[in-house]
């Protein structure tokens, strides 16, 4: 929880010109993901990484509306990063997204997810950490979090959360194949 106030009084103090666009938080249970783009690749529509919030976030229809956690702003900040590739453009809106609601662990991955793909390692493992905080089984926080590790260098900690993901995924949890398939060509870079 200090996590969440710290982060949170950085990012005001960040923000306090942009205005948000936003209708409410996500809602509980549900899934948790889409497609990320990127060199992360795959798609990371799980089960198990609802979160809690305002509003039940249902928009009706359009691409995302599968996606329970996801209110309207969150689908449109997820397709700047799916469909455009525009990280900085959605972290810059995922700051003040988060700031407005904090208990959204889909907020959280999107940051963390957009934070590791500019390279802003320590931001998003900060995210990715709040995020687990608010929802420890979170699967695409768990896999996401293992590509950082691997990204940075951390091999026994990417393994730790492929286990954890092996726990928590019983079918059809595309964020374990997806880390299952980063960690082998890890393993094949560097001889291991």
């Amino acid at each position: 929880m200090k996590n969440i106030l710290f982060l949170l009084s950085i990012l005001l103090c960040l923000n306090l010109p942009v205005s948000a666009k936003n209708d409410g938080g996500g809602s509980s249970g549900g899934s948790s993901g889409g497609s990320s783009g990127g060199s992360s690749g795959g798609s990371s529509g799980g089960s198990s990484g609802g979160s809690s919030g305002g509003s039940s976030g249902s928009d009706g229809g359009g691409e995302y509306s599968g996606y329970s956690g996801y209110d309207k702003e969150l689908k449109r900040i997820l397709h700047e990063i799916e469909k455009k590739e525009n990280y900085a453009g959605a972290l810059k809106d995922l700051e003040v997204y988060v700031y407005e609601n904090p208990q959204n662990a889909n907020g959280w991955n999107l940051i963390g997810f957009a934070s590791r793909k500019l390279g802003k390692y320590e931001d998003a493992e900060l995210y990715y950490k709040t995020g687990l905080e608010i929802n420890p089984t979170h699967d695409d926080i768990l896999a996401y979090q293992g590509e950082l590790y691997l990204e940075t260098n951390r091999y026994d900690l990417a393994l730790s959360n492929l286990e954890k993901l092996t726990e928590i995924c019983v079918f059809n949890c595309d964020e374990k194949v997806e880390l299952s398939k980063a960690i082998e060509l890890y393993e094949s870079e560097n001889n291991l």
